[in-house]
């Protein structure tokens, strides 16, 4: 072989063939390295970008929340003061006012001659402290405006605490300056939250204010120390500049550059700064140039042996031969077997037979949880990464003789030819499931999983390869039908599970055609008249043998097999028609299932129903769920934007159920929001489930949209959601879902001064 390589240039020279075609594969090989490597610090620069953009984003609308409810709480102390003109008892409103304690260190009231006054820390009564000198009191006396003042860090002269001052002015019995309200916050309390996160490298945040001196700092890379004078660094040049945005910028102290996003607080001088290291930022993006170099000084290699065999016309073509089998048999992504090496080895064990008292076989089908999320969200390329971890770990749990393949997508099967009982397959699909569980480190994303697994036992399930598939298919759809994350064996029952569901599919299209279905109604109240809103349309199933069938197994199947485009555009027309029977003012919503959005033309069926009903388009309602938004994205948005140009409205039902619908909310205009029922339940156990539902109506009434509470069954819910501000409300407490004659009933008879008095009386 060196021969051959030695005499390169003069067969250069000669132009021969394989030569001049290995020269242009190492080139193009090469050069492959090079575009990939610079994509890949594109890719990593811009995924960064990204990253910074959205934790500012939320770090700013927390810093305001916090911002929010300490000045709630200074102009509740003020209104205390000034309504008690003359007869003012500091000690007593201080430590009567209801602080969020976790957010506010200490609450303070100063008189106008720089004395504090009350405070609910320390001794009661409290000592005179001078506080003339402190830039939260000298900023009110100075300045006549009525302005929240937030000042740098300080050491509470009481609480003897790092603290950030916010203070409120308020007036004397004179009408003149009376003194000042303060709240302490805790700096901390703007980051321990985001100290939590794994942002995948070192970052760091931190509150700045417009005077270069840092409120607030945390996160994993530590951030900038609080009360640090940033004025003279590069940083702060950006803030004076008045942009947000992201930019590559020195640290001061001679420390490596870092990628910094900064973006301004809206309404105050204050800046949110999310930071992490340009080293960590490009590091994978290293790392696997370093691999992509060494694979290509292999293939490379590889390419001179290559040239050097197609030399030798023989060699060549039996090495040829046996490369196009390999690739024949390997799935390219994982180097795993493929479905066809799968099956043949399946056939070759089921054809060999089970002799009485040996050991029988059996197949594992493996499906990785919640993968499509991964791939939407993150992207392929991340999701090729994690199939070809989740290869090497199941790889790893291999006894000699048993075969894993890649399926497809994100399927993988085990074929184990000797099993010596059920508890050895259940230890050994216990260990398969316990192997993905530990997170993955997939570039600077840490991603769990779990994976369902339906197992198979031969020659008890299936006398061929053919019926033991089927079986092991039918245990894995058991498993993802019911909690995911497990293992199952196949059961005969399965069988007749599927049966079962195919007789009722083909009932469903027989009450398709008799007009069997029916619309039940269920009214949302508004809650502060009282009064109906408007309906919510819901389909129901009497079958003549079986009973009422639940919607969820109904629709599920009319999912899978097509007859949702039917059945949602019956449902719609019959909605719009009784609905245009109606007073004006009241709406009717009706569900929207993802299937039809990849149906054909929905937008014009939509459109073809309000023109048959006669309808005005702004009395109909449309509801998707916001899984729906997780799973298709920009396409289902695609299709909402056309609809909404009908003049219809659009609501986000389940709100709250999904991982991420936030960015959604800003990049479609809903009409409303509607609150899961799980959060208007669980109210009664906690603090946290109010504070879910009143953030979620905080983030409605900001963008415009109104809030929907579902599930409502007492009166003491339908008072907490009135006192949080949500608009309407739906549930058991005003009406079950109705027959359309008793709809028609319930309008007639329905007193809106009741609904009222009920909220009252809570």
């Amino acid at each position: 072989m060196a021969v051959y390589l030695k005499q390169f240039p003069r067969f250069l020279a000669e132009r021969r063939g394989p030569v001049i075609l290995g020269l242009i594969v190492v080139l193009l090989l090469w050069l492959g390295v090079a575009a990939k490597h610079v994509n890949d610090l594109r890719g990593a620069l811009q995924d960064s970008e990204r990253t910074t953009h959205n934790f500012a984003m939320v770090f700013e609308e927390n810093v305001l929340r916090s911002i929010g409810e300490i000045d709630k709480a200074l102009l509740y102390m003020r209104r205390s003061i000034e309504s008690r003109a003359g007869r003012e008892d500091y000690g007593t409103i201080v430590n009567t006012t209801d602080l969020l304690s976790e957010i506010i260190v200490q609450v303070a009231i100063i008189g106008r001659d720089g004395v504090m006054r009350a405070t609910n820390v320390g001794p009661q009564p409290p000592p005179a402290t001078d506080l003339s000198d402190r830039d939260h009191f000298r900023a009110q006396v100075e300045n006549p405006d009525d302005a929240l003042y937030i000042s740098r860090p300080v050491i509470g002269r009481a609480s003897g605490r790092v603290s950030v001052q916010f203070s409120r002015r308020f007036l004397g019995p004179d009408g003149q300056f009376g003194g000042v309200v303060v709240a302490s916050l805790n700096p901390s309390h703007l980051t321990q939250f985001y100290d939590k996160i794994d942002l995948g490298s070192p970052a760091s945040i931190s509150l700045i204010g417009s005077d270069g001196v840092v409120r607030s700092s945390g996160g994993a890379g530590g951030g900038f120390g609080v009360g640090a004078d940033l004025s003279r660094t590069e940083t702060y040049q950006k803030i004076r500049s008045g942009r947000s945005g992201t930019f590559t910028l020195a640290m001061p102290d001679g420390a490596e550059p870092r990628l910094v996003t900064i973006r301004k607080v809206r309404e105050q001088p204050l800046w949110v700064s999310v930071s992490v290291p340009e080293a960590e930022i490009y590091r994978d993006a290293q790392a696997t140039l370093r691999i992509d170099a060494i694979a290509a000084a292999l293939i490379t290699l590889l390419v001179g042996i290559a040239v050097e065999k197609l030399l030798r016309i023989e060699a060549k073509r039996s090495e040829a031969e046996a490369r196009v089998a390999r690739l024949a048999s390997l799935d390219p992504l994982t180097d795993l077997p493929n479905r066809r090496v799968f099956r043949a080895s399946l056939e070759a064990v089921a054809a060999k037979g089970v002799p009485p008292g040996s050991a029988r076989y059996a197949v594992l089908f493996l499906d990785l949880d919640r993968f499509k999320i991964v791939n939407d969200t993150l992207g392929h390329k991340i999701g090729d990464d994690l199939l070809q971890a989740v290869a090497v770990r199941l790889a790893a749990t291999l006894a000699p003789g048993q075969v894993l393949a890649r399926l497809g997508g994100d399927e993988f099967a085990l074929l184990v030819p000797h099993v010596g009982d059920r508890a050895d397959l259940e230890t050994l699909a216990a260990r398969i499931a316990e192997v993905v569980l530990p997170p993955f480190e997939i570039g600077s994303h840490q991603i769990r999983s779990s994976v369902s697994i339906g197992i198979a036992v031969g020659p008890e399930d299936g006398a061929n390869a053919d019926d033991i598939l089927i079986a092991a298919d039918l245990a894995l759809y058991a498993v993802k039908a019911g909690k995911r994350g497990t293992f199952q064996f196949y059961d005969r029952q399965m069988s007749e599970g599927l049966d079962d569901r195919r007789q009722l599919e083909t009932d469903l299209r027989r009450a398709i055609e008799r007009g069997e279905l029916e619309l039940y109604y269920q009214p949302s109240v508004v809650l502060k008249t009282g009064e109906i809103a408007g309906f919510e349309a819901l389909a129901r199933w009497r079958h003549p043998v079986r009973g009422n069938v639940p919607p969820t197994t109904f629709i599920s199947i009319a999912e899978e097999c097509g007859l949702i485009h039917a059945i949602g555009e019956w449902s719609l027309a019959e909605a719009c028609r009784k609905a245009a029977t109606w007073p004006d003012r009241l709406k009717i919503a009706v569900n929207l299932s993802p299937v039809q959005f990849a149906g054909p033309d929905l937008v014009g069926m939509v459109r073809g129903v309000l023109e048959r009903t006669g309808l005005p388009a702004h009395r109909l309602e449309l509801e998707i769920t916001e899984q729906m938004l997780l799973d298709s994205g920009e396409a289902t948005l695609a299709i909402l934007r056309d609809l909404k140009a009908l003049g219809l409205r659009v609501a986000m039902d389940d709100f709250g159920t999904g991982y991420s619908s936030l960015n959604y909310l800003r990049s479609f205009p809903f009409d409303r929001i509607k609150v899961d029922r799980s959060f208007v339940t669980g109210l009664g156990s906690g603090a946290q489930n109010a504070a879910i539902i009143r953030a979620v109506i905080d983030i409605a009434r900001a963008l415009g949209m109104r809030t929907t509470a579902e599930g409502v069954e007492t009166a003491d819910q339908q008072h907490v959601l009135s006192l949080l501000g949500c608009d309407e409300v739906q549930g058991y407490l005003f009406s079950r879902p109705v027959p359309a004659e008793e709809a028609q009933a319930l309008i007639s008879r329905w007193r809106p001064e009741d609904r009222r008095a009920t909220t009252r009386a809570a």
